[in-house]
């Protein structure tokens, strides 16, 4: 949650918030940044968080609780399937969410959907594989014990699916969506440790996931134990502090 609140200032800019909106958030995960942004369209205003996962919403709701936070809601939904109804949405916003949809141009048409005219859209996705080394060090380790080709990053669910420069603005086009933007930010990835690393990112990403599945179960403790000690070459005092770029782009309904 540290590492990924780095994109937050720039993102939320870029929605040009405003008291009394109401806003989606696609992939909200535990929370963030649907609570910050519920505080900032406060007073009259209103976030709607969706995610697949129901244990991160049921998270999502006790932070919302114990934060005092009453102009937030979280829904389970699949924005691929996602049917708007009600009143549409001001702004639209993912933070590193979008690049696990499984068909992404249905996802950006359900966006724009929902969106009031001229409604902005903003989304968090990750710069090129060598700018973010957190994911290449698991692939790179796992590549030693697997057999399993590594997945197309553009063409599945993958945190790489937008690295390549213009990609997620030429579909946003596609979609009917214009006034487009593409800036980068700085996105270093910190943990506590190594080990803490390690785990996170075979949690985290599905790709990272997929490929300790094909690593022969007897091989999976020298895999995590490769992965801390990349990861403990950038150790920065009692933290592990690993270079990350974002790209922030954005987009009004036409």
């Amino acid at each position: 949650m540290h590492s990924l609140a780095a994109v937050d200032p720039p993102l939320l800019r870029a929605l040009e918030l405003e008291p009394g909106m109401r806003v989606l958030d696609v992939g909200c995960g535990l929370g963030d940044p649907a609570l910050t942004i519920a505080r900032w369209v406060d007073p009259g205003g209103s976030v709607v968080g969706l995610d697949v996962a129901a244990p991160m919403l049921a998270a999502a709701r006790r932070r919302a609780r114990a934060l005092g936070i009453r102009n937030a809601r979280f829904r389970r939904g699949d924005i691929v399937r996602y049917a708007h109804r009600g009143p549409r949405f001001h702004p639209v916003v993912s933070r590193f969410g979008l690049m696990f949809a499984d068909d992404v141009p249905r996802a950006l048409r359900a966006i724009r959907t929902g969106l009031k005219p001229r409604g902005r859209a903003a989304f968090a996705v990750w710069a090129e594989p060598e700018r973010n080394i957190a994911f290449t060090i698991a692939s790179r380790v796992m590549a030693r014990w697997s057999t399993s080709p590594a997945p197309d990053p553009e063409a599945t669910p993958h945190p790489m699916r937008f690295a390549r420069r213009g990609s997620l603005p030429r579909l946003l086009r596609g979609a009917g969506f214009r006034t487009i933007r593409e800036r980068e930010t700085a996105a270093p990835f910190t943990y506590p440790d190594p080990e803490t690393f390690a785990a996170v990112i075979l949690e985290i990403s599905s790709a990272a996931r997929a490929l300790y599945a094909s690593v022969p179960a007897r091989a999976r403790a020298d895999v995590r134990r490769a992965m801390a000690h990349e990861a403990a070459r950038y150790q920065d005092g009692p933290l592990v502090r690993l270079p990350g770029v974002a790209r922030i782009v954005s987009a009004v309904r036409s």
